[in-house]
């Protein structure tokens, strides 16, 4: 039979050696009630089972000592061998880490329809996340509130871990939004872009939280979105060549289908309403020109939307052009609750109708035409008639 090798020598291994041997990984002599290498170094010493020493090897790997019960003197031995004392609490953020999971592996390919645009929010949204801490909370903010429809047992937890990121992104973007804008415009356009995301989503679990109009402004999620137009305009990123350029290639892809689709094909839907604003405007030609400016362009917006079998292609490109277009009189006259103003965004909530198979827009015009008709005259109602209707809301559904 063949002799152990030079230089090494065999000996017999312990298999019933004290918890502090195995796990120092050194001969144990067995010795009880205390063994030779446990007594010479003045630890503890402890046999166990297979099932424990299993449960316990687990719960040292699950979190570390705490500093305060290791002795100042303690030697690495020392440390190894010595008990749990506590409960085992990891300090990573694991619900954090679920939903950058979740994220990645949901989340991103709900944004949109397009495989391309998709790669985006997937790929480089996370990477600017990594240098812009705001994308990132507002990135886990989305996410949240997703899950949360997911598993809504666990909704409240999600729902309250999502506030919780959005409130550190705002707090920690509002105080660089001038060197941001010329800095780091994509970081900045993202953030806007997911913050306009998370408060549409935010609507459906909070009815407070979204809001046109409120204390004589407009809401934070319209601004951000509006603002998302002053990035692009004074950043010095170039969008269409960089990081982003997939969406706004797609962007620029509904651009064209809007600009193909004459206003006159929207008209038909828009029609007797115009000539309402012509008529009880006549008078104030400034007033008139805002209003029938507003509705031109919403006309487009319809035109494309309302187009037979164009539902499943449309984006939120394709809708959410027409607040970017929306003339800031118009909108100011939308603050004051302007009876006009009302009615031409309720027509409006029919093209956000047309998109509410995405899940943070789920049932977001039917909650704005609530807003809309708590506010309006009762005499001029009747002109949200046709929009209640595309978008099967009655009145009855609201709680004023």
């Amino acid at each position: 039979m063949a002799s152990a090798p030079a230089g090494r020598r065999s000996h017999r291994k312990s298999r019933a050696g004290c918890l502090a041997c195995k796990r120092r990984k050194v001969k144990c002599d067995e010795h009880k009630p205390s063994c030779g290498n446990c007594t010479r170094h003045g630890v503890p010493c402890s046999f166990t089972s297979l099932a424990e020493e299993v449960h316990l090897s687990h719960a040292s790997v699950s979190a570390p000592v705490r500093s305060d019960d290791v002795p100042d003197s303690a030697s690495p031995s020392t440390i190894a061998s010595m008990p749990s004392q506590a409960p085992m609490i990891s300090s990573l953020p694991v619900f954090d880490m679920e939903l950058f999971h979740h994220y990645m592996t949901s989340t991103c390919f709900t944004l949109t329809r397009t495989p391309i645009v998709q790669a985006v929010w997937r790929d480089e949204v996370p990477r600017v996340g990594f240098t812009m801490p705001a994308v990132l909370h507002a990135m886990l903010a989305v996410s949240a509130l997703h899950l949360a429809t997911s598993d809504p047992s666990r909704r409240e937890r999600c729902t309250a871990q999502a506030h919780m990121h959005h409130e550190i992104a705002v707090r920690s973007v509002t105080p660089n939004l001038a060197s941001l804008a010329t800095d780091n415009g994509v970081g900045l356009f993202l953030f806007s872009s997911l913050t306009c995301i998370f408060a549409c989503a935010s609507s459906g679990s909070d009815n407070n939280f979204l809001v046109l109009f409120e204390h004589g402004r407009l809401a934070n999620w319209v601004l951000l979105f509006r603002g998302t137009k002053t990035v692009l305009d004074y950043s010095s990123d170039d969008f269409s060549k960089g990081k982003l350029g997939p969406m706004f290639m797609n962007g620029s892809r509904s651009a064209a289908a809007r600009n193909c689709h004459t206003m006159e094909q929207g008209q038909m839907y828009t029609w007797e309403l115009k000539q309402l604003i012509y008529r009880d405007f006549s008078h104030d030609p400034r007033l008139r020109h805002v209003y029938e400016e507003a509705l031109d362009t919403l006309s487009k917006t319809l035109g494309v939307v309302m187009k037979p079998g164009e539902g499943p292609r449309l984006q939120t490109a394709d809708i959410f052009a027409w607040l970017l277009e929306a003339s800031d009189e118009y909108l100011q006259l939308l603050v004051q609750e302007a009876p006009m103003a009302l009615i031409i965004f309720g027509y409006f909530c029919v093209a956000l109708h047309k998109i509410e198979w995405m899940w943070w827009m789920e049932g977001l015009s039917g909650r704005m035409m609530s807003q809309l008709y708590a506010v309006i005259e009762e005499k001029y109602r009747d002109w949200l008639r046709w929009p209640q209707e595309q978008i099967y809301w009655a009145p009855e559904s609201t709680n004023t």
